[in-house]
This record gives C-alpha cells, structure tokens and sequence, in this order.
C-alpha cells in the first residue's frame, strides 16, 4: 500500500493516538514506510470553541522537540524489522514567521517537512470572520495570496499540504471554484514550488466525509501540466482507523492527472515509486 506521509499522534494537539497505535495499523495495512507528522503551527491564531495550540506536546520548543525526535528514533529502531519509520513535521507557514521557520527547519534533523498554509491575514482558515462582508471569491484570493508569499518566504520545506485549504471552509468556496477563477495566482505557487524543487500532496482527510481531495483535481493536474513530478500521498490520520483512507482510488485519480509516480521522502531527498 502506498506509504502515508501525512499522519498525526498524541505529540499533535488535536490528536491522542499514540504513535504505536499509528505504526501498527501501517503494518496491518502492508505499508513499508510511514512518516509521522505531528503539528508545528508557531503563533497559531486563537480560534474557539475547539482552540488547540498545534505545538509539539502543546510546548513546542527547542526540547519538546528534541523529545519528539528521541521518540520517534527509538520507535524508528524498534519497528525496522517490520516498516521503514520516517521522521516528520507539519509546519504551519504565516508570512510573519519565515525567518523563524527557516531556522527551525534547518536546526533539526526531519526526513520530511510539510508546509501548510492554515491561517491567512493571521486567522485559521476556518475562521467565519474571514467570509462576513466579502464575497467567496475574494476570501479564497486572500488565501492563495498568503499561501503564495509563505511558498516564496519559507524555502525549508518539501511539499505544500493541502495546498486549497480554504476551500474546505469558506462558505460556498468549494462548489463555486473552478481553476480558470484563480489560475493566475495558483500557477504562480506552482511555478514556485516546481522551480525550487518542491512539491504538493494529495491530501485525503476529506475524502470519505466530502468526498474531497485537497488541492483539487483541477490544480494537481495543472501541477503536472507545468512539469511538477513531486507528489505525496497524506491521510492526515489524527487515529489509526483513518490512515491511509482513500489512497487506492485517488491515487488512479492523480495518475488521470498525468502524475505516474508518488514520492517517499528520506533526508529530503524524494524517492519516486510507480503507481499501479
């Protein structure tokens, strides 16, 4: 089964799996590898009624995460007889914390970084202030334009998680959109991320309860259109029953895209498997 690159645990706020509990239903599932990514969102917005912190063990700092490392490696170590455990983050980008990120992401020794635009003009996404007084279609350009200026600031990453975050949120963003709306601006993030070598995921958190995949199909098929070949592969698992969810259909969808290939990531570096 293909590896799941995007997964969460009890070091994530808003998760209480253990990591075991992650790593043995990858092996059930016949997995070689799994990446854990728990949640890194430094000056996270408040956001009620549900306010997590989306830091390290709700820390963050530099020994919560050398805590987070030590665990995942002695985990790494117990389970290589059985799958490839790979070292992770998802690191939540904001314009106003590139010179922090940077220096983050270069301090530690991660074998995969998402980068993934929650906020925009420094709210969560899911903020219904964003929507009052303005029409969809511009909410969702003020997204895509933050998420532009974090891919052009933050360079320490290797794919954009669920690139059109937005649209899970804004009121109406996800039936009205359509690529020729906004293709001016999103070829610009792809353009960014192909040119410097990054690339997206295909994020599958939506996929049974909406019948959706982030970005949408639109935008990984302009993806490779413009040559981008990177493509991973993330449940978003926050417990075990979810990993993996909906990757044997989607992944024929992405390769309809034109993308043959999904990524694994070790030391950041991609190594490229053949959709069957």
């Amino acid at each position: 089964m293909i590896p799941d690159m995007h997964v969460h645990t009890r070091w994530s706020s808003d998760s209480k799996t253990p990591v075991e509990a992650q790593i043995e239903r990858a092996i059930d599932l016949g997995m070689k590898s799994l990446c854990i990514t728990d949640h890194q969102d430094f000056d996270a917005p408040p956001f009620p009624p549900d306010y997590f912190k989306f830091l390290l063990n709700d820390v963050g700092d530099d020994d919560t995460t050398a805590a987070y490392i030590a665990d995942l490696t002695a985990l790494k170590e117990k389970y290589q007889d059985k799958i490839e455990l790979l070292i992770g983050i998802e690191l939540g980008i904001q314009p106003h914390i590139t010179e922090k990120l940077n220096e983050y992401a270069s301090k530690y020794p991660f074998d995969f970084i998402i980068g993934s635009t929650h906020t925009f003009h420094k709210m969560d996404a899911e903020d219904k202030r964003h929507y009052e007084g303005v029409d969809i279609e511009t909410a969702v350009r003020q997204y895509f334009e933050d998420e532009l200026a974090n891919v052009k600031g933050f360079q320490h990453f290797d794919v954009a998680g669920h690139m059109d975050f937005v649209l899970r949120y804004g009121p109406g963003a996800r039936e009205t959109f359509s690529y020729s709306k906004y293709g001016d601006i999103i070829d610009e993030i792809l353009k960014e991320l192909i040119t410097t070598g990054r690339g997206i995921e295909c994020n599958t958190s939506k996929y049974k309860a909406k019948n959706m995949i982030n970005p949408n199909k639109e935008i990984i098929k302009r993806y490779a259109e413009l040559g981008g070949e990177i493509i991973t592969f993330g449940s978003d698992a926050h417990v075990s029953e979810r990993l993996g969810e909906g990757f044997e259909e989607v992944s024929q969808m992405v390769k309809s895209c034109g993308l043959s290939y999904y990524a694994v990531f070790r030391q950041h570096e991609p190594s490229f498997i053949k959709i069957d």
